[in-house]
């Protein structure tokens, strides 16, 4: 067993656009492992959006990561050793890994989950389709929005991790589907995906190409960005339309966060039903959830877009770089190579 492990830890809160300069890497000691805890190597480490909003000291649905602390972030590991019944030498487990190679948890419990590999689904969709990616896709698109054939649906953020699944999940249902996506090439890949149109949210007619791609306004709309995009799409909104709310990226990187749309008074003349959620209220769905979209893979009814990039060292970058022109769909670190 090593005695220590590599840690990527919080040196200070971010001050508007998180940078690398937020983070230290630091080798510390490994506590010695004692009767009912486990010690666990990573092998993948998720990069998410949310991530940012932790790093705040301010109230959210999970305390701040502390001053000094490793990063919080999903990931999967394998158990090295254990002396606890429940946890055998060898298991994958999926749970708050951490920005940290190893780690010793002194009382595993259910925030560990051991998922069971399905043959020809590579380990890291785990944290993609197979995780709380897909769930969360899931969540918006099949359990709030519920889109029906006649709908148009509308997914902002369509190339990102949970985007690119609820294109696939809205179309499945036989609406039509507008997916929103940053620049030509990510366009591309939703359309690919099955969109029937694509917003080119960087395009100088951005608002031109909203318009014509929605001629008979929205009927749903699942938001991840917010910004100017979200006031645009609430303007086109049909009477007693929903909106799944499941993120404001747009605005996590600034100093003080948005007010709101200027148009929010027509969510009320307009009747829309809105939805904030945040996908650990779904986790006991999350094995049921995790069957049918594995079981949507398998049969190719359901593509899974993700950048596996090499090396623990490329966390900080790759994270900061998620807000600007980072890579397409679910983002992972993967620490075996």
């Amino acid at each position: 067993m090593n005695a220590s492990s590599q840690q990527i830890v919080l040196a200070q809160r971010p001050h508007g656009h998180v940078s690398v300069k937020d983070f230290r890497l630091e080798d510390v000691p490994l506590p010695e492992l004692e009767a009912g805890g486990i010690e666990i190597e990573t092998l993948f480490i998720s990069v998410d959006p949310a991530i940012r909003g932790w790093l705040d000291d301010r109230p959210s649905y999970l305390p701040p990561v502390a001053l000094g602390a490793p990063v919080r972030a999903l990931g999967l590991g394998r158990v090295t050793a254990s002396l606890n019944t429940n946890f055998a030498v060898g298991d994958i487990v999926r749970g708050f890994v951490g920005w940290q190679g190893r780690q010793v948890v002194s009382s595993p419990g259910g925030e560990w989950d051991r998922p069971a590999p399905r043959e020809g689904i590579s380990l890291e969709h785990y944290l993609g389709v197979l995780g709380t990616t897909g769930l969360t896709a899931w969540a918006g698109v099949c359990d709030i929005l519920r889109p029906t054939p006649g709908h148009t649906v509308l997914i902002s953020g369509a190339s990102g991790a949970v985007g690119s699944v609820a294109v696939q999940l809205a179309k499945q249902s036989g609406a039509r589907v507008v997916g929103v996506a940053g620049g030509a090439e990510k366009c591309a890949m939703v359309a690919r995906l099955g969109a029937d149109a694509v917003v080119d949210r960087k395009a100088s007619n951005w608002e031109d190409q909203l318009e014509a791609a929605t001629p008979d306004g929205i009927d749903r709309v699942f938001e991840n960005s917010g910004g100017p995009m979200f006031e645009a799409t609430i303007s086109r909104l049909n009477n007693h339309a929903h909106i799944a709310l499941c993120g404001l990226i747009d605005g996590y990187n600034l100093t003080e966060r948005p007010s709101g749309p200027a148009n929010f008074g027509q969510l009320l003349t307009k009747r829309i039903l809105t939805q904030g959620f945040v996908v650990l209220d779904y986790m006991d769905r999350a094995t049921e959830v995790e069957e049918k979209l594995g079981a949507l893979i398998s049969s190719g009814q359901l593509s899974a877009v993700q950048s596996v990039l090499p090396g623990f060292e490329q966390l900080p970058g790759a994270f900061v770089d998620s807000f600007s022109n980072g890579q397409p769909g679910k983002i992972i670190i993967d620490l075996t190579r």
